[in-house]
């Protein structure tokens, strides 16, 4: 097997790393205690929150791109 073929593999293997925790993050809720007034009472009530979406949207966006940077990669080195 030649070394580009490897990198390529490489890079394949951790893009697919990359997408599982960026679908991991993404899918994390968090529960928490707000409080609100009513008829002049402070009562608490629960609401849930994805607090690492965002962070989790960007790394599954970069593991796809390195996703296709390995095929094209590895397309272009089988053609060599």
């Amino acid at each position: 097997m030649k070394q580009e073929n490897i990198i390529s593999i490489l890079i394949f293997v951790s893009a697919l790393f990359l997408i599982v925790i960026g679908i991991g993050l993404s899918v994390f809720t968090q529960t928490v205690t707000k409080y609100r007034y009513v008829y002049g009472f402070n009562v608490p009530y629960q609401e849930t929150i994805q607090p690492y979406i965002g962070v989790g949207i960007l790394i599954i966006i970069t593991g796809v791109g390195c996703l296709i940077f390995a095929f094209v990669r590895l397309r272009i080195f089988e053609k060599v």
